[in-house]
């Protein structure tokens, strides 16, 4: 996001500018809640599930409208997020004690984020929050904090994956 933010800086472009700086305004708000609330509690609530779905698909939906590349953006934003909520719920469905169903609704809002900038960074988000769930896992297997059965929360894993693939 940070090139398409330069670029709509240079071009004049005010409002798509505007609409992507919404755009992570409520991705960095929710991103801050619903990981506190899966660390703290292990559950992701609907309210902020939703708001992080509910305002990527409106700024970013704005921002289709006034970035030359609108239908485009428009198209991969939403194939991102139903493609991202697919396999996460695919994976809650093999392993019912693996992905819950908050993380299901995660990745719904955070296919369009990542798919909105396009399907490299959609398959850079989901690759990263996994490596990152697996290295906090590992690392906690190997300090003796956790086990094999030990349930972890994986949003804030599929949340940071996200967000490096967003700034770059």
């Amino acid at each position: 996001m940070p090139t398409i933010l330069a670029e709509a800086a240079h071009d004049g472009n005010w409002l798509l500018l505007a609409a992507v700086l919404a755009s992570l305004a409520v991705f960095s708000v929710c991103a801050v809640v619903l990981t506190g609330t899966d660390l703290r509690e292990h559950r992701l609530p609907n309210r902020w599930t939703g708001a992080l779905a509910a305002g990527g698909a409106v700024t970013l939906g704005l921002a289709c409208l006034v970035d030359d590349a609108g239908w485009s953006r428009f198209w991969s934003m939403l194939g991102g997020g139903v493609g991202y909520l697919g396999l996460i719920l695919l994976l809650h469905l093999i392993s019912r004690t693996g992905m819950g169903l908050g993380d299901v609704k995660l990745a719904g809002g955070l296919g369009l984020y990542a798919g909105w900038l396009g399907w490299d960074h959609l398959f850079g988000a989901i690759v990263l929050g996994f490596v990152a769930g697996g290295v906090v896992a590992l690392v906690l297997v190997l300090a003796r904090r956790a086990t094999g059965s030990t349930h972890l929360p994986f949003g804030p894993a599929m949340l940071l994956g996200t967000a490096v693939a967003l700034l770059f």
